[in-house]
């Protein structure tokens, strides 16, 4: 009935240790089963793109990978036992955004990642206004965010996955309102991330991937419980 991390196994996956494995996984919304018995792992540097329907339980699989969400069967696995190339210590790393952007509007852009650096850290080595630029979004940093069109606070919100090297990136929707150059400027960061070793999780209705080649998917009208036959 928990979301747990422990060390597992190594599991090859791919010919890729497996960083992460979840297990069974069902989660149920208003009592009904969304998916059941869904199971995955990832290595460093997979992509996975989650499909299905409204309703079918996306943005309810990535909220209980983000720790958000209890399941109702299942567990999320972090092989944290050894030492790899992305330096486990304790627990990973996760950047989380959903589609509530996290962006408070009376902050400016610039407050809005300065105040995420403090709570989060800051360990990439990269300022909070390099982070917009990189979204380019700077020239907005001075601006309170409610004064912002939507998809340059998407921008924001998503200039703040550069602020630390994180070990999983989950993303729900986060080419909403994204122009075709704020696409192709988060797919650079996903680009960057997966060369660094980091893994990301998302879903999206958009045709657009995020991975180095093809990125794994999982549609999980395949995972949907049957009712019983009469």
């Amino acid at each position: 009935m928990n979301t747990e991390t422990k060390d597992i196994p190594s599991v090859d996956t791919h010919a890729n240790q497996a960083l992460l494995s979840v297990e069974s996984l069902t989660c149920v919304r208003s009592d009904i089963p969304l998916f059941s018995n869904l199971s995955f792992s990832l290595g460093k540097s997979q992509s996975l793109r989650i499909l299905g329907p409204n309703g079918s339980g996306k943005t309810t699989l990535i909220r209980t990978m983000a720790g958000i969400h209890k399941p109702a069967m299942g567990q999320v696995h972090w092989n944290i036992g050894q030492q790899g190339s992305r330096g486990f210590a304790s627990k990973p790393k996760i950047a989380y955004i959903g589609h509530t952007t996290g962006i408070r509007g009376e902050l400016t852009a610039i407050e809005n990642l300065e105040f995420h650096a403090r709570i989060n850290g800051n360990l990439s080595g990269i300022s909070p206004t390099e982070c917009l630029e990189k979204m380019n979004v700077a020239h907005c940093s001075k601006l309170p965010c409610i004064r912002l069109s939507a998809g340059q606070r998407q921008r924001v919100a998503l200039s703040r996955l550069s602020l630390n090297q994180y070990d999983l990136w989950l993303l729900d929707e986060p080419a909403t309102s994204l122009d075709d150059q704020g696409i192709d400027l988060l797919l650079d960061l996903a680009g960057h991330h997966l060369n660094a070793g980091g893994i990301i999780i998302y879903c999206s209705h958009q045709s657009i991937h995020y991975g180095l080649k093809h990125d794994r998917e999982i549609d999980l009208r395949n995972f949907k419980e049957q009712p019983p036959q009469c």
